[in-house]
């Protein structure tokens, strides 16, 4: 036996066993190996080894070292025990049940084989037992830590979360280096959103050598309810580094990704965490997420569908699935599913948030008077949520038209949204600033060298809430036309800062050379037409390509563009009143939101001056509301297109809505809309001066 030659098999035995205590693995094996070569039908050597493999994650070969161990001792309950958490852990839960009842019964004061069973219980299904077991091996053991821990799951799975707590607690105090119960404990505690105290938690065990991926997942979804993206990036990233097989970091990073806007890379970590898991109804869920978000509606609804399928109360499902059929213009079955979501207390008030959309309300509707019993909560709420409430009761009281009130929670919600983003007023002036200085008449001639000559697109760009949504529906509905709603494909390929280095739009496209220029016009028709292959007209409605407009008109010379204009306090009364997903990020401040109307309108007449007559058709919206059938009229002309009485019946069209007009482009026309402004004249003090006397009459 080489250095234990000298040693008897219970002293060789018992120096295996220190170096195994000591963290020694491999000495341990090599010490165990030697018995079993001397004394292949050393019980306890079998055991300890399968022992350090399933420590090791060699579940495998610890099944197989610990059969053979009770083969060779088959009444020891402690090889019992341990070969019942083996089993359990391979997916056994038949035999690791027999194999528990067997050691408790061998050992009835044994407390790590009633824990042990327990788990096996729980992984059954059956709480009832696996409670009972856990009672049984804390009433021998009182301060059994894997006990503790595992009452403190099966409270939380019975929704008792102060019981969790207080079994994690009493976890964490019992043997605080040990990193499951405080990752539980952190998980609970977000759950009953005691953040602060979460986040404590977190960061003091993050600081200490042992710190687990759960625990780094932990931090990350803290930084996510808050929005730090790129906080909750790094943690989730850390928690992948520390453990590449757990689903539940790549979600979460899919989620930051797909926040971020980055939608594609979101889709390979959320499919990378279904590839680990197949039956991890999160990742479908994020893959639904970034499917609908890429167009494939079909794909979203069917893998939200399969998350709910293996999670039947998942909710975020349930929500997702009720705002993609209000894009589709089913509301009642977006009403079914929101109300389905409402039944679960932890998704009531998003679900009352989202029900509230769905129509007019009045002072006896139960879901507002949910929205208001819910007031003093709010301001304990994550951000995301506290400001979509506040959004929610402005609509409430905006229907129920007190004014007043309505706008208090526009601006609650507004200054809520704005402290948890990162913008930057200043940019846009500058980048107005350099797009007029770029895009002179001898740029626009040169960038008319590398036209590409397809007459697919249709652009309708203007300020956001200006009525984009209402001319992409009426020229969605002529047969000919197909609306693909807000793309970004024009600022990734020509605006995107990243491809420049710190340069502007303008200063960036001025540097590209014609050939690159001719190249990403190229792709984007390309992309343009994956929307709806070989159709004649497809509308991009981005109402951010009014920065490139000057482009379009270069590069794209059969394009039609469509400007649609509007009553200046209506438009930006109309941003500041929504709150958007991930985009118009100038909405939420009455000052910045009118800088950036001033900075769309020098824009807009800067084409005007620059532009030759006819370039692009200006539709002003109060116009298309009096007398719809003659603008309309217009507007199909000007795409080159055969008036068709459909496009009257805009509201009656099956397509998608993805914007936050979603309600209104499925009723026929309104008036309610003009001078809605004046109902809050008294609030947009500091937007009127900001405007000053700005008017887009381009």
């Amino acid at each position: 036996m080489s250095e234990n030659q000298a040693l008897s098999i219970g002293a060789a035995y018992n120096l295996g066993a220190k170096a195994f205590k000591d963290g020694q693995f491999q000495r341990a094996v090599n010490i165990l190996n030697q018995i079993l070569q001397s004394a292949p039908e050393f019980a306890p050597a079998h055991q300890l080894l399968g022992v350090i493999a399933f420590q090791t994650g060699q579940t495998g070969p610890a099944e197989n070292a610990m059969r053979e161990a009770i083969r060779l001792n088959p009444d020891n309950a402690g090889f019992l025990a341990n070969l019942t958490e083996v089993l359990r852990a391979n997916g056994k839960v038949d035999e690791a049940l027999k194999a528990g009842k067997r050691a408790v019964q061998l050992a009835p004061g044994n407390a790590s084989a009633h824990s042990n069973l327990g788990l096996v219980y729980y992984d059954s299904g059956d709480l009832t037992e696996a409670e009972a077991s856990q009672k049984r091996a804390l009433a021998l053991a009182p301060e059994l830590v894997a006990a503790l821990n595992n009452l403190g799951s099966i409270a939380r799975d019975k929704e008792d979360q102060a019981g969790a707590i207080s079994f994690y607690r009493q976890a964490v105090h019992v043997q605080p280096d040990f990193m499951e119960p405080v990752s539980n404990l952190v998980s609970v505690l977000i759950e009953t959103e005691a953040f602060d105290e979460a986040r404590a938690l977190a960061d003091d065990y993050l600081g200490k050598p042992n710190a687990s991926a759960e625990l780094y997942r932990n931090r990350g979804r803290l930084h996510a309810l808050h929005c730090e993206w790129d906080e909750a990036e790094r943690d989730f990233r850390s928690a992948i580094a520390l453990d590449e097989r757990r689903p539940e970091s790549y979600v979460g990073l899919a989620q930051v990704l797909t926040e971020k806007n980055l939608h594609e890379l979101a889709l390979l970590e959320a499919e990378k965490a279904q590839r680990l898991d197949p039956a991890h109804a999160p990742a479908y869920h994020y893959i639904a997420v970034c499917k609908s978000h890429l167009g494939d509606i079909e794909t979203g609804f069917a893998n939200y569908e399969k998350a709910l399928v293996l999670k039947p109360d998942f909710t975020a499902a349930m929500m997702a699935l009720g705002y993609l059929e209000m894009e589709k213009g089913d509301f009642d079955a977006a009403r079914n599913w929101f109300n389905k979501a409402a039944e679960k207390n932890a998704a009531r008030l998003n679900a009352q948030i989202a029900l509230v959309k769905l129509d007019k309300v009045t002072e006896d509707n139960v879901d507002f008077q949910g929205l208001v019993a819910a007031l003093p909560k709010a301001e304990t709420m994550p951000p995301e949520q506290s400001a979509s409430y506040h959004y929610a009761l402005g609509k409430c009281y905006e229907d129920l038209k007190r004014y007043d009130s309505a706008f208090d929670h526009f601006a609650k919600g507004a200054a809520i949204k704005r402290s948890i983003i990162d913008f930057d007023a200043d940019q846009i002036e500058e980048t107005a600033d350099d797009l007029i200085a770029n895009f002179t008449p001898d740029l626009i001639e040169r960038l008319r060298k590398s036209a590409v000559d397809s007459t697919q697109p249709i652009f309708v760009v203007g300020m956001p809430r200006s009525g984009t949504t209402l001319t992409e529906a009426i020229l969605a509905s002529h047969p000919e036309v197909f609306g693909a709603g807000e793309l970004s494909y024009m600022h990734k390929l020509f605006a995107d800062q990243l491809r420049g280095g710190n340069k502007k739009t303008g200063s960036l496209i001025a540097s590209l050379s014609d050939q690159d220029l001719a190249k990403r016009a190229r792709e984007y028709v390309r992309q343009l037409d994956t929307h709806a292959p070989g159709f004649s007209h497809i509308v991009d409605k981005m109402p951010a390509n009014f920065l490139l407009v000057g482009l379009i008109h270069a590069v794209m010379p059969n394009a039609r563009i469509v400007h649609i204009a509007r009553n200046p306090l209506d438009t930006c009364l109309s941003c500041f009143t929504r709150v958007f997903q991930r985009s118009q990020l100038h909405s939420y401040d009455q000052v910045e939101l009118g800088r950036y109307f001033n900075a769309y309108v020098r824009v807009m007449q800067h084409w005007m001056d620059v532009l030759p007559a006819g370039s692009f058709h200006t539709v002003h919206y109060e116009n298309l509301v009096d007398d719809i059938e003659f603008e309309a009229r217009r507007l199909v002309a000007h795409c080159g297109l055969d008036w068709d009485e459909s496009c009257l019946a805009f509201y009656k069209g099956e397509r998608r809505v993805r914007t936050a007009s979603v309600q209104q482009v499925r009723q026929p026309l309104y008036n309610s809309s003009k001078e809605k402004w004046r109902n809050y004249e008294r609030h947009l003090r500091p937007l009127i001066e900001t405007i000053g006397g700005s008017l887009v009459d381009c």
